[in-house]
């Protein structure tokens, strides 16, 4: 039990897209934790239907066990190309409109217009934070920007709205004009890889360079070329003493930019790596001298809050979230990681800073409700007080 008193089981849906397959993404990862905790963990307390409008998803679910308590649905198929996920949505609205489940949970930018005629009583968003409305992106996608329409539109059909930090719900409420006190704060977790077994052999240590570990997909808010610009400016002798690695997609156009940039400098002080899973993950981290997020762009960053769960020094960009809830912590440096002229001193003074024990730094975050479960029991509280089913 969660510390209230369930008067009726709920059915709560969610929309496969929101995370099944979408490895890298720190969004799916939030709604994947959560769905698994109310399919095992929780099923005494919930229900759980999970839509899919691609068999690629229906087979990424039913191969999965954690997901074998949920209700599956694919959404019945349309013809063409233009959202079809949404016309597949409202397909299925029209056809099921009689069978409701109590709570259907969004995650923007999975938010269709018109979401209120789907067959649900109540609904919620997750809106992480305003990014997608703020973030500068390498491409205009159609899709998204009528999610962030939607939002802006008809917020009020909504009966809750979720962000991941304090940071994300003042920029949800300035991005899409939502007042705040409409909006809810709910922690994801990161205490998965706490307890996670580190890779047998060490891949990362080079010589007795320092390793430093920058995370970030290659996406122009992800801010990574603020990294590879600085490196291109440097001369030799200024990166003898290091091994950039850098741990990220290559998925937009800004991958030409740092590409270009890394094309001037040696090979052999730095390499690439688009995923790894969570051994090497957890490997890689606590091998680091210093593991860099210069993201200008986020709603809370597991990647930062992971590295600072299992000890590593921290350089991140200020003002965010992560240097919001982190400041003043051991190992964490912050700075305006918009220019590169002064990285290499960053990454020297960050290099050189006192660290936080692992038991400390858990501890805060156990504190804050930063971890799975701690979320998990935070929803579920907001899904029973939506529906007033639900005594202090």
């Amino acid at each position: 039990m969660i510390g209230v008193f369930i008067i009726n089981k709920l059915n709560i849906g969610f929309l496969a897209s929101s995370f099944a397959n979408r490895y890298g993404s720190g969004t799916a990862k939030v709604f994947e934790s959560l769905v698994k905790l109310l399919c095992n963990k929780y099923s005494s307390e919930v229900d759980v239907t999970i839509f899919c409008n691609t068999h690629d998803q229906y087979v990424y679910l039913r191969n999965d066990p954690s997901f074998s308590k949920a209700k599956i649905i694919i959404f019945p198929a349309v013809k063409g190309k233009w959202l079809k996920s949404s016309r597949q949505y409202f397909k299925y609205s029209y056809i099921y409109k009689g069978s409701k489940i109590d709570i259907l949970h969004f995650s923007v930018p999975r938010f269709y217009p018109l979401f209120w005629l789907f067959p649900a009583k109540k609904f919620i968003c997750t809106f992480h934070a305003g990014g997608d409305v703020t973030a500068i992106r390498d491409k205009l996608i159609l899709s998204r920007e009528i999610y962030n329409l939607t939002a802006k539109l008809f917020f009020r059909k909504l009966d809750s709205i979720i962000a991941v930090s304090n940071f994300g719900k003042n920029e949800i409420s300035q991005a899409y004009g939502i007042p705040s006190q409409l909006i809810s704060v709910i922690h994801p977790g990161t205490d998965d890889i706490w307890n996670v077994m580190k890779a047998e052999k060490i891949k990362y240590t080079k010589d007795n360079r320092k390793l430093v570990l920058i995370i970030g997909r290659w996406q122009r808010y992800k801010n990574v070329q603020v990294v590879s610009k600085a490196l291109s400016m440097s001369s030799s002798s200024q990166l003898a003493n290091y091994h950039f690695v850098f741990l990220g997609k290559r998925i937009s156009g800004n991958a030409n930019i740092i590409e270009t940039d890394l094309a001037k400098i040696d090979k052999k002080v730095y390499e690439i790596i688009d995923y790894l899973d969570e051994k090497d993950y957890v490997n890689i981290i606590s091998e680091a001298d210093l593991v860099i997020v210069p993201s200008i762009n986020e709603g809370f960053s597991l990647p930062i809050f992971d590295s600072y769960s299992i000890g590593a020094r921290l350089l991140i960009h200020g003002p965010s979230p992560a240097a919001e809830i982190l400041v003043g912590k051991n190992g964490v440096h912050i700075a305006d990681l918009h220019a590169s002229d002064n990285l290499l001193t960053l990454i020297e003074l960050a290099i050189n800073q006192q660290v936080g024990s692992l038991v400390e730094n858990q501890l805060f975050l156990k504190s804050m409700g930063a971890t799975w479960e701690g979320m998990a029991k935070n929803y579920l509280i907001q899904y029973y007080k939506i529906c007033q089913e639900f005594v202090d």
